[in-house]
């Protein structure tokens, strides 16, 4: 079996945790999740696996035995800024991080599962030459409704609206690159996510070993998705067998109980538009973006004219709506200590 290391990149809810759990399960693989979340640390001790992500027991296992010295590499700035880097982009910093990882595994072969690294697939490329590269995508309204399932109805569609997902913080810390993020014309959520969706799906066909799509190659046909990784060297036949087990079937459908199809095939018709005045449907992860930006100069310059001064003032409001559920999560954990307390005392 090889050991160049395996990276594992997607957005957010596009079915890259299940193929990290397809590599956790198998033998002679050390699977590392999220390495560039900024809470990592905090999520190791603290985090336990999502309902939606079946068959997950633990996210952390690859760390646990190496937890001390993770401290000393990794940062919350490689999940929080440089959301995108370029080919000749230098983070000395990252590179030891992820090395760090790679070189744990000892015997086995590394792979690392990624959601922050889609806009950086060209550096991380050079950085890693040896590495292969499995990008998963899935389609973009199930994506959408798969994002904001935990919002209350009322906001599901604020383009204000920080979800678990990070889309309004990536929208703020790319703005100073793709300036239509922050645009005026972002007037739901569904354009950040589509933008940083169609966008992701360019650089990470560009720069892949192998793109499955989760919906017809994981959900539609499993064995499908299975052999390309087969044929990719990605998997021994056996391993791609046995993990058929882990795919289940979930609702495929789920964005028509949000809005009908005329929404969304309009926004998306909005977005494209942009994309294409600006170059990036032809060239985003094929040229530099400074090359992309001279080329059609007249359309970025009237992008960057475009950038909203309110959106920093969404991001402030959102920051408060997270301190208020932490300030409901602390209340709840006090009233339960206080209870174990008075139980306690009681029984005493």
């Amino acid at each position: 079996m090889s050991t160049s290391p395996i990276f594992i990149t997607g957005r957010f809810r596009s079915g890259s945790t299940l193929l990290w759990n397809i590599y956790d399960h198998a033998q002679d693989y050390r699977a590392f999740y999220e390495p560039c979340h900024d809470n990592l640390l905090a999520h190791i001790r603290y985090t336990k696996p999502m309902a939606s992500h079946r068959g997950v027991t633990t996210y952390w296992g690859a760390y646990r035995p190496i937890l001390e010295t993770l401290e000393q590499v990794h940062s919350p700035a490689f999940g929080l800024t440089r959301l995108l880097l370029e080919r000749d982009d230098q983070w000395p910093e990252l590179v030891r991080h992820l090395r760090f990882l790679i070189d744990a595994a000892g015997k086995d072969r590394a792979v690392l599962q990624f959601n922050r690294v889609d806009f950086r697939l060209p550096w991380l490329r050079r950085a890693f030459s040896e590495a292969r590269i499995v990008h998963i995508w899935r389609d973009c309204r199930e994506t959408f409704a798969s994002s904001v399932r935990h919002l209350p109805p009322e906001r599901i569609d604020d383009p204000g609206e920080d979800d678990m997902y990070d889309q309004l913080h990536w929208s703020v810390s790319l703005s100073p690159h793709l300036p239509f993020l922050a645009g005026r014309s972002v007037t739901t959520s569904y354009h950040r996510i589509y933008y940083l969706w169609k966008l992701s799906l360019l650089m990470g066909r560009q720069w892949s070993d192998v793109s499955i799509s989760f919906d017809d190659d994981i959900l539609g046909d499993p064995w499908r998705g299975m052999k390309a990784l087969v044929e990719a060297g990605l998997l021994e036949e056996r391993e791609a067998a046995a993990a058929l087990i882990l795919i289940e079937p979930i609702d495929r459908l789920s964005w028509r109980v949000l809005h009908d199809e005329s929404w969304f095939a309009s926004i998306e018709a909005e977005c494209e538009a942009t994309l294409d005045r600006l170059g990036l449907n032809e060239w985003f992860g094929r040229k530099p973006l400074r090359e992309i930006r001279a080329q059609f100069a007249p359309a970025w310059r009237a992008s960057d004219a475009e950038v909203s001064p309110d959106i920093l003032d969404q991001v402030l409001l959102s920051l408060s709506r997270h301190r208020s559920e932490v300030t409901r999560l602390l209340y709840i954990v006090r009233a339960l200590e206080a209870d174990k307390a008075n139980v306690e005392r009681e029984y005493a």
